[in-house]
């Protein structure tokens, strides 16, 4: 698999324009084959994406020393930021071309600490794609253990339309 390819200024970004050119799946297998950028995020978070099917995306990450809080422990942030990153990306792998989404919110509930070190992987399933809303559904779980760390929704807000 190809390594992610980050932005490095904000003209590194494809333009809305061209973006709205391509479905949701097509950008988002783009963005793993390293032809478009990823979310800049990414790399200092420590994750990428692995696998992008449609209503499917699953990233892959390992929290380090860095995504700790004052107790030592993995920062919930560091799963939000992965369960932010699959649960919309799964949406997006259902828009048509034309569309575009943002986040409107996403919850995660907490089930069991991540050791720091641990690879984990990201799972995010598209639920529902309707004219104005996205919802998804996924979980974080131990690439090794298959153990369940987290668990996740989102609802995104869909603008656009082909034109």
């Amino acid at each position: 698999m190809k390594e992610p390819m980050f932005a490095q200024s904000p003209a590194d970004f494809p333009a809305l324009a061209a973006v709205r050119e391509m479905s949701g799946l097509d950008y988002m297998r783009k963005m793993m084959a390293g032809e478009v950028p990823t979310t800049t995020f990414a790399a200092s978070a420590n994750y990428k994406i692995t696998k992008v099917e449609e209503g499917l995306v699953e990233v892959t990450g390992t929290p380090l020393f860095a995504h700790t809080n004052a107790f030592g422990g993995v920062h919930g942030g560091w799963y939000g930021v992965l369960l932010d990153t699959c649960l919309t990306c799964a949406i997006i792998t259902g828009l048509p071309r034309g569309q575009y989404q943002t986040t409107l919110e996403y919850k995660v509930n907490m089930v069991r600490a991540i050791p720091v070190g641990m690879e984990v992987t990201g799972i995010g399933r598209l639920e529902h794609l309707g004219r104005s809303t996205g919802i998804s559904r996924g979980e974080i779980r131990g690439t090794a253990d298959g153990r369940v760390y987290a668990l996740g929704t989102a609802t995104c807000f869909l603008m656009g339309g082909a034109d």
